[in-house]
């Protein structure tokens, strides 16, 4: 690549293939048979841009369902929305009714969607099938099937009391008849192979035939967690079920975020895009033109990454492109910065882009990688508009590797080669080349004062916590759905209808939709009420009366209630907190690695300090503003998350780099005062950046009346905020405090 970087025409080259790209990323390919998707063909999630609601019941089961055959029955569902690539619905359970509630978006541009055979799909009984493991050829790669899901009574998952295995579950099989005389033939012939279990056709098992089992039960074992042994039991379960699932009607569902909200978001998001290049120019010049050239590289290809898959987009998923598009900005800040300090200390042009990038690779790496082990963690344990962010980041930071480093190194190193740039001038102007040395900042020893801000913030976040509570959205707490059928005479706001219905029901948050019946072309308002316990006929009659009274032309007449099970607060918010807790526990083990000789223990828990700290904001901004505890928190948390261990790291990376020039006798508190206020430009503006972003997101939203986007815009402009001071006045000092403490224990 060095070869190629010091070629002139490499820039022009580079910069032709990036305008393709991008063209082909907005606007698609048809030639023939080729087809390549264009961004006007991206899924979006129902938040983004509605979809279709439906309700599922059991066919001719001859009694309410139980827990166990619905759990089974979501598992199903939630499989064959994964294999569809609709990682944003809602699939919910409502006990009482003994029914399932699903949600799912549009394809955009899908003009002959057929929702009956879609919701036929999605409730037909599901297949399981065991399949003879000795059978599996490159011929014949689905095997031969032993037998059904019918010779099943029963999947549990059970206590594993086997030795050694203390604290594991297992899955234990309750057989028929049938299946007991089977299930001994096929475990005699396949003892050392193994028997395929399959869902639907997906293998969701491949357990190995230790010996020949002739019993009425036998036992999958391994080394199953609960959860894990649950979700197999659920699998095969739902395989087993003796019903499929119908629906009696089916509607559509208008945008969670607005009718006009995708238009109001990409519009901001144009202008903020904008704006931060015209920064990124102005101030960078040549580097800033090239970072605008690379950026324009990294959203290209993060938009053909996500809809040639046709991966969903969600509100969490659009956090994840934010998060990576803001560390693309970064990675070309901290190279930029770079190549700036090279020069200021005399070196040629093509010299300073050389060492310059060479300088700034290890703290882009290990930025990313940080952020890549959250991105890994929750695509293993999420689901839904957990994986959607997880996907997002994951290709973001694929693109930032491609981008950010290598195309814009490419470049930069090719624009080095004319004999005209060869002016430090066209890098920076001639004051900011007149400063050889960088002030340092005495952080250290103003931590006290830092300390006692966070103090401050976190001693009124708690106070606040107790005045306005923890308002949990419906997807937390759990609540009642209401539908109302209506005649929609003149325009309509359902925020309205949501205000409405929370002056009579002070205790509850109220959110509203309005939809559209397939059959009957009639409008309907859906009203959706938390709280853990369901909704009172007397309540129902209060919400009815205010709005006949106030809207009487509409001739509200309520159709259907449904209670939903706080599915987010038992199995999403769960896995969201794994995810995170194991995400942590993960960065602290890589910086510990990767900065052992800065003593990385002390850097990766310090880190966390700051995560934590930063996570404590975003939770007391939602509790201030009074925004409901929901996916938007979420999206936030993960991704100031992101941010926040990016700032870290760099900082760190500087730290590691003055160690190692700085003599022995050189106190800490000084290299860390240094290396912090060498960073502090590249923190500032990546995350003003960010900040200046979500801004104007924020204002729009305010001022087009779309709520949903002003909850997640304006706690992400908080964040940015927390996560750049929490890196520079948090980390840092308490990291110098650790080994300042530790060398006087020497």
């Amino acid at each position: 690549m060095q070869n190629l970087a010091r070629r002139k025409g490499t820039f022009f080259a580079v910069v032709i293939v990036i305008l393709l790209i991008s063209y082909v990323a907005a606007m698609g390919v048809n030639i023939g048979d080729i087809h390549l998707k264009g961004a006007q063909e991206m899924r979006f999630g129902i938040d983004i841009r509605g979809g279709v609601d439906v309700s599922f019941v059991p066919k001719d089961l001859g009694h309410t369902p139980t827990e166990v055959e619905l759990e089974a029955a979501r598992t199903v569902v939630e499989l064959r929305l994964d294999q569809k690539n609709i990682l944003d619905r809602d699939v919910t359970i409502d006990k009482e009714n003994g029914s399932i509630i699903v949600r799912f978006p549009w394809q955009a541009g899908e003009t002959d969607f057929d929702p009956a055979k879609a919701i036929e799909e999605l409730g037909a009984m599901a297949e399981l099938t065991f399949i003879d493991g000795s059978s599996v050829t490159d011929e014949n790669p689905t095997g031969t099937v032993i037998m059904t899901g019918s010779v099943i009574s029963k999947a549990t998952a059970v206590t594993d009391n086997s030795a050694g295995k203390v604290g594991s579950y297992m899955v234990q099989l309750d057989l028929t008849p049938e299946g007991q005389a089977t299930f001994a033939d096929a475990t005699g012939r396949l003892v050392g192979s193994y028997i395929g279990i399959c869902l639907d056709g997906i293998p969701v098992s491949t357990p190995g035939v230790n010996e020949r089992i002739d019993s009425d039960v036998c036992y999958i074992t391994g080394t199953f967690t609960r959860e894990q042994a649950t979700l197999l039991a659920n699998q095969i379960n739902s395989g087993a079920l003796p019903f499929a699932m119908v629906t009696e009607n089916y509607r559509t569902i208008s945008p969670d975020l607005g009718s006009n909200a995708l238009n109001v978001m990409l519009l901001a998001g144009l202008i903020a895009f904008l704006l931060i290049c015209l920064f990124l120019i102005f101030y960078y010049r040549a580097s800033g033109i090239v970072s605008v050239v690379s950026l324009l590289f990294q959203v290209a290809g993060q938009i053909i990454l996500l809809t040639w898959p046709g991966f969903t987009i969600t509100l969490p998923g659009i956090a994840g492109i934010i998060l990576s598009i803001g560390m693309g900005v970064d990675a070309n800040i901290i190279a930029a910065e770079r190549i700036r300090e090279e020069m200021r200390d005399g070196k040629s042009v093509p010299a300073a882009i050389s060492s310059g990038f060479k300088m700034s690779f290890s703290s882009v790496f290990d930025g990313n990688v940080t952020v890549l082990i959250v991105a890994f963690i929750m695509m293993f344990f999420g689901s839904g508009a957990i994986l959607s962010f997880a996907y997002t980041l994951l290709f973001g930071i694929i693109m930032n590797f491609l981008a950010g480093v290598t195309a814009t190194k490419l470049m930069t190193s090719s624009l080095g080669q004319f004999n005209f740039m060869k002016k430090p001038t066209f890098f920076m102007s001639k004051k900011y080349m007149a400063k050889k040395e960088i002030k340092v900042f005495p952080f250290f020893e103003k931590r006290k004062i830092y300390f006692a801000v966070s103090g401050i913030l976190m001693v009124f976040g708690i106070i606040m916590t107790f005045v306005n509570g923890v308002t949990l959205d419906i997807q937390f707490k759990g609540g009642t759905i209401l539908t109302y059928d209506m005649v929609e005479t003149t325009a309509f706001s359902p925020d309205a209808a949501a205000d409405l219905a929370t002056k009579e029901l002070p205790d509850r948050i109220v959110t509203a939709q309005l939809t559209t019946d397939f059959t009957t072309d009639s409008k309907r308002l859906v009203l959706n009420t938390t709280g853990k316990d369901p909704i009172t006929n007397e309540e129902i009659d209060k919400i009815t009366e205010a709005l006949v009274a106030t809207y009487p032309e509409m001739e509200f007449e309520i159709v259907d209630t449904n209670n939903v099970s706080p599915f987010y607060g038992k199995k999403f918010f769960q896995s969201g907190l794994i995810a995170i807790f194991l995400s942590l526990f993960l960065i602290i083990l890589y910086v510990w690695f990767s900065f052992r000789k800065i003593h990385g223990l002390s850097a990766g828990v310090m880190a966390m300090v700051s995560l934590f700290h930063d996570l404590l904001i975003v939770f007391f901004t939602f509790i201030v503003f009074r925004i409901p505890i929901g996916d938007s928190f979420v999206a936030v948390a993960l991704t100031i998350l992101g941010y926040s261990i990016n700032d870290t790291i760099v900082i760190y990376d500087r730290i590691r780099e003055n160690t190692r020039k700085s003599s022995k006798n050189e106190p800490v508190e000084q290299i860390v005062n240094k290396s912090i206020s060498q960073s502090f430009t590249r923190s500032l503006i990546t995350n003003l950046a960010v900040f200046v972003s979500v801004l104007i997101v924020a204002i729009f939203a305010i001022v087009s009346g779309l709520e949903s986007i002003r909850q997640f815009a304006l706690p992400m402009a908080v964040g940015a905020i927390s996560g750049c001071y929490s890196t520079v006045c948090i980390a840092g000092p308490l990291w110098t405090m650790w080994q300042k403490r530790k060398k006087k224990a020497k």
